[in-house]
């Protein structure tokens, strides 16, 4: 049988001009530090991505038997793959960089309306 406290618990009543009590929880100043951090740790997998790229592509030359040298390229499968991995990851990182900046400015409650608070639309 379920227990029926849980259900009967009272639930505190939210006026429409009331704040959640959490409500401001996400907006931290602090946050652009962490948004610092993402950048720089974004700009690294980029380098690392250039990289990674740069030595995935392998150039030989053969020489034919006119004098001439004929060139081959090589791809290294695991580095190029890594190379896509980490700019993905850095991309990633920037848009998270985007919503931790936008958190941590916007610290300050919005100014309740000049005529009190607007009712819902019914």
């Amino acid at each position: 049988m379920a227990d029926s406290s849980v259900m009967t618990a009272p639930h505190p009543t939210n006026t429409i001009g009331d704040h959640p009590v959490g409500a401001h929880r996400l907006h931290q100043p602090r946050r652009a530090v962490l948004a610092v951090g993402e950048v720089i740790l974004a700009v690294g997998l980029v380098v690392l991505a250039v990289w990674l790229w740069r030595t995935g592509v392998l150039r030989d030359e053969l020489p034919t038997g006119e004098g001439e040298s004929r060139v081959l390229l090589r791809y290294v499968g695991d580095r190029l793959a890594l190379s896509v991995g980490a700019g993905c990851l850095a991309g990633v990182l920037l848009l998270d960089s985007i919503r931790q900046f936008t958190l941590a400015i916007r610290t300050r409650p919005r100014p309740e309306p000049l005529f009190g608070p607007v009712p819902p639309p019914s």
